[in-house]
């Protein structure tokens, strides 16, 4: 049975099957997915919190690092200032070893620079000297709130600018006489100043909002919102920025201690997840390879199980239709022999000399075709027990030639017969005859058909019979030009013929009955014509005869 000729409730059912496969591979990728999907979320929630919680405390730190660092150079200040006079005249009311401890290139505190600054907002001395061109810092709102409330201040020398200035007043009596003024580069002064690490950046902002730290912002924080996410982030205190799709930066914010100064420490999220992300692509493109591979696999598998049980159902049918066949071949041998038999005894009473002996050779090879198309069915329907005996080959295979040549094809087929001596063998004999006569009476009937379409000129039949090591080999060869290619595969299959009149029993019956000995049938095409060989294995010599 074919795929073409099964059954529809077959068909139907190998299309549910299919579809529960399918089913059951689309469910098996989804729940595969699902796992690195889940596992993906909560290794990028896992991996958010605790780098959250790690800027956070971050900005802690830095916070009070730079808190600490701020208070020491105010304390330096109100130190220095205390050693001032009321008259900021003279230079020379600075301690010379005061200043190397505050401008020194190697030691000092404020690299660039320091200023006395008179009420007024001038410049009365500087070091280095002219440390700055503005004649009056008196409109600069950290000047006059140093005045006006007489405490330290830490603030941008400007709006925009990159330096920051430490003042401290200057009082006596209760009254601001002046400032004094250190000035750092925010570049390399401060902690911080410089990059901390691979995606993090430290701001500081004023009690305003300005950022004045670091002196070259990073390429988000000059974004249109930075500046208004960066107030929010003061306000709030740690909170992710909406600083556009692509873009993932959470911040910390803190005060820094002592001052009116806020630090703001940035992370790049999306530089961080991209490691989780790579990791969960490349899980998900394993899971597409073994997905792919078991569908590869599955393909196969389900093609070759499928193969095997149409093959299975085919066999199945097939063995149903001989069994039904078998049966009803038994009982029509049976009714056909014994009518044979009535004819076969009728037709001894006609002379075999004289006007009637055409006739009753006519009348008797026909009874021997039908008996042995009878005897076929018969072995058919109900194969023989196998009954091992001692026989010689060659003599066997003589008997087989010599019942043929009644045969009505005989007389114009050329039987070449080569045989041994003597070649001891052990089988059943009957079912050797009965193999080795159908083999015969198909060579010999193939080649007069082929005659009679003009196909060749002599018939002709030869039968070998060889001992080998192991095994007798009988090869009989005619030239009839061989089985068509399309019947050439089927040969030994049951009601497979070429033959116009023929029902295809006697080649599967002949291997059948070789099978039940050991033995085996093979066929090849030779040059002309075919070539079917019988192998039987050979008894046991006395010295490889196994021991009890």
């Amino acid at each position: 049975m074919t795929a073409s000729s099964a059954r529809p409730e077959f068909i139907q059912a190998e299309r549910q099957f299919v579809r529960s496969v399918l089913a059951g591979l689309v469910l098996l990728g989804l729940v595969a997915v699902a796992g690195p999907l889940l596992s993906y979320r909560s290794d990028v929630a896992e991996a958010r919190a605790q780098f959250q919680l790690r800027v956070a405390r971050e900005a802690r730190v830095y916070a009070e690092a730079l808190g600490l660092h701020l208070n020491l150079l105010q304390t330096e200040l109100q130190r220095v200032s205390a050693s001032v006079g009321p008259d900021l005249q003279h230079p020379g009311d600075l301690g010379t070893e005061d200043l190397l401890d505050l401008t020194s290139p190697s030691g000092g505190l404020f690299h660039a620079g320091l200023m006395l600054l008179d009420p007024e907002g001038r410049v009365r001395w500087s070091d280095p000297p002219h440390i700055t061109e503005e004649s009056s810092f008196a409109a600069r709102p950290w000047f006059r709130d140093v005045l006006a409330r007489q405490v330290p201040i830490v603030e941008a020398i400007a709006p925009g600018s990159s330096s920051f200035v430490v003042a401290v007043p200057i009082s006596h009596g209760g009254r601001a006489t002046g400032v004094l003024a250190g000035l750092l580069d925010t570049s390399s002064a401060l902690p911080g100043g410089r990059p901390l690490g691979e995606h993090l950046e430290l701001l500081v902002l004023n009690a305003a909002g300005d950022l004045f730290l670091p002196g070259t912002p990073p390429r988000w924080a000059t974004l249109p919102r930075a500046d208004a996410e960066l107030r929010a982030v003061i306000s709030e205190g740690i909170r992710p920025l909406a600083l556009g799709p692509d873009l993932e930066v959470f911040a910390a914010a803190t005060k820094v201690p002592g001052t009116g100064l806020n630090l703001v420490l940035a992370a790049d999220e999306t530089a961080m997840l991209a490691g989780i992300r790579n990791r969960f692509l490349v899980q998900l493109m394993v899971v597409a390879l073994l997905q792919l591979g078991t569908l590869v696999l599955f393909s196969f598998h389900w093609r070759r199980v499928y193969g095997l049980f149409l093959d299975m159902e085919e066999r199945a049918a097939r063995h149903e239709k001989m069994a039904a066949l078998g049966s009803a071949a038994s009982l029509i041998a049976h009714e056909v022999k014994n009518s044979l038999n009535g004819l076969k005894m009728a037709s001894g009473l006609v002379s075999p000399e004289g006007e009637g002996a055409l006739v009753a050779r006519t009348i008797n090879g026909q009874i021997d075709r039908l008996s042995h198309l009878a005897t076929s069915l018969l072995h058919f329907g109900k194969p023989p027990v196998t009954r091992r005996t001692a026989v010689d080959l060659a003599q066997l295979v003589r008997d087989v030639v010599a019942g043929l040549r009644a045969l009505p094809e005989a007389d114009e087929v050329h039987l070449d017969v080569v045989l041994p001596e003597q070649a001891p063998l052990s089988c059943d004999p009957l079912l050797l005859a009965t193999a080795l006569d159908n083999l015969l009476r198909n060579a010999m009937e193939a080649t007069v058909a082929a005659k009679d379409l003009g196909q060749l000129a002599a018939p002709q039949v030869r039968v070998v019979a060889t001992l080998h090591q192991d095994e007798a080999v009988v090869s009989v060869e005619d030239n009839a030009g061989g089985p068509p290619a399309t019947v050439e595969g089927r040969l030994f299959e049951p009601f497979v013929t070429s033959k116009a009149k023929g029902i295809g029993l006697g080649l599967a019956m002949t291997r059948q009955a070789l099978e039940q000995q050991g033995g085996k049938l093979t066929f090849e095409r030779i040059p002309g014509g075919s070539r079917f060989q019988v192998h039987l294995p050979l008894p046991l010599s006395s010295s490889e005869a196994p021991r009890p």
